[in-house]
């Protein structure tokens, strides 16, 4: 008995050993080699394993052979791959050899969709569908492109007045599904019948009705779809058109009222204008250039009448012309609007930082298209200014003008091709950046305040924030010059003139 029990003790040892051995062996045959280190060696080879359908429709991939190899390049290319969203699994692989390094991107792909459908449409035809849908048979089963498609369907029937409509995925959104089939439930096609306002004074319906989007068509039948987001959105437009007139706590509503067939609707925006605010007094700070009296004299919006967002821009404008003019291109003038106290009056406050005082520099001409064979003159001849002279953005918009008069150069804005002149602020030792100045004017002007502040607030007294119902209005006008068809002058401080000023065009003045 002893012996018997001692082999098999022995015997489930052995087994045991012989079990651990295997597992180890296994899982040393199955554990991934280590990648590579970034630049350990040459690529010699790259392949994707596992594609089969999409082989001619698949990005370029920057892993590359004969170049360096690089983890974090791999990474970007299985970013990229994956984005394509036609894999459901995508594993980079590498194998070490005499030559190089051989990286495998081994893929698994999803399953192709047979068909695409829609089903119960009787207004839109099905090759319409399938181009707003985005959705073609052969596309990879995607459950979320194929949710994107239903959701772009139901919205192109609410744009046209099926307000009602709704779609449901019946195919396409479970495991093994290989068709994308959807349930369509139009509805009645609805049209604005007509559009009211309740509650104006300020305004008659009319100018009103130039604000929004909802509204009955040509004849009632050529356009005038219900859209209840463009009906929001107006909402939105008629708030924003009165806080620019003044009154800041208006608040609009509406209704919407359908016929008995559920085919015509009336919209009603009614209308609580609360009071309208009057600029109570104007000031300027931050000015050292130019005397108040000077800004002054070009304000359109003084105290005493209502407040109007149309002529605070116009000042605004107006301010950093005369700032712009003068060389002080980057000058940052900003309107706070104040709320007092007392309902229905406002401060407003002209916060300006203007910066330095800059002549131009360089003016570079960059001419894009395959060839060009335009001299660089034909664009230089229309300059106002040259280089030493002070820089004046007022000029620099007629140039940019002028070029795109001259019609040698593509101005078509629809598709963002048009000539713009680009300025270009100093940097390093040719000066200091502009947005820099005018932080470190502010923070010295805030300190100055705070250290006074009872002094200076004399006579004004200021709620600690404005209302949600009357937000601070910010300037909506700032000039930005982007380079496409460039022109580039490269700037220096006022003080300083370019070494060499000598031009080599002859410029024609205005």
């Amino acid at each position: 008995m002893i012996k018997v029990a001692l082999t098999r003790r022995l015997c489930v040892f052995c087994a045991l050993i012989i079990g651990l051995v295997a597992t180890l062996v296994y899982a040393a045959e199955e554990m991934p080699a280590p990648p590579p280190r970034a630049g350990e060696a040459n690529v010699v080879e790259v392949r994707i394993d596992g594609a089969t359908t999409h082989v001619n429709k698949l990005p370029r991939l920057n892993t590359r052979e004969q170049q360096s190899f690089d983890p974090k390049t791999v990474e970007d290319d299985v970013r990229a791959l994956d984005r394509t969203g036609k894999f459901i699994d995508i594993r980079p692989k590498y194998q070490r050899t005499a030559a190089g390094i051989v990286v495998v991107f081994e893929v698994e792909e999803r399953p192709i969709l047979r068909e695409v459908k829609y089903v119960g449409n009787v207004a839109m035809r099905q090759s319409l569908l399938l181009k707003k849908g985005e959705l073609k048979p052969g596309d990879s089963v995607d459950p979320q492109a194929i949710e994107d498609a239903r959701r772009s369907v139901e919205r192109y029937y609410h744009e046209k007045g099926f307000s009602k409509a709704s779609l449901l995925t019946v195919e396409g959104n479970k495991p093994g599904d290989r068709k994308a089939v959807f349930l369509v439930n139009e509805g009645p096609k609805q049209r604005v019948w007509k559009t009211q306002f309740v509650g104006n004074t300020i305004a008659d319906d009319a100018r009103l009705k130039t604000q929004i989007q909802s509204k009955p068509g040509i004849l009632w039948f050529f356009g005038g779809e219900v859209d209840m987001q463009k009906i929001d959105d107006d909402i939105e437009k008629l708030t924003t058109y009165y806080r620019s007139l003044g009154f800041f706590q208006a608040k609009i509503s509406r209704d919407l009222e359908y016929d008995e067939d559920q085919d015509w609707l009336t919209v009603t925006f009614m209308i609580n204008e609360g009071p309208r605010y009057k600029v109570r007094k104007v000031s300027i700070v931050g000015n050292t250039k130019f005397s108040t009296a000077e800004i002054e004299e070009l304000l359109e919006l003084k105290g005493g009448e209502y407040f109007d967002q149309g002529k605070l821009n116009l000042d605004l404008n107006s301010m950093r012309d005369i700032y712009g003019g003068r060389g002080y291109i980057f000058s940052d003038v900003q309107a706070d609007t104040r709320f007092l106290e007392e309902a229905g009056d406002v401060d407003l406050v002209y916060d300006i930082a203007e910066g330095n005082q800059y002549r131009v520099g360089d003016i570079n001409v960059t001419i894009q298209g395959d060839a060009p064979h335009t001299r660089k003159t034909v664009v230089l001849n229309r300059f106002g200014i040259r280089p030493g002279d002070i820089a004046d953005t007022r000029e620099l918009r007629d140039t940019e003008r002028r070029i795109k008069q001259s019609q040698v150069f593509v101005n078509d804005p629809s598709k963002g091709q048009v000539p713009k002149v680009a300025i270009i602020p100093p940097s390093g030792e040719d000066g200091e950046d502009p947005s820099d100045v005018a932080q470190r004017e502010r923070k010295r002007r805030a300190e100055r305040d705070a250290a006074g502040s009872e002094q200076a607030r004399s006579g004004s007294a200021f709620r600690g924030q404005s209302p949600d119902t009357a937000p601070r209005f910010q300037p909506q006008y700032q000039p930005q010059y982007q380079p496409q068809q460039t022109v580039a002058p490269r700037l220096v401080p006022g003080s300083q003139r370019p070494q060499s000023a000598d031009p080599v065009w002859t410029p024609s003045w205005k």
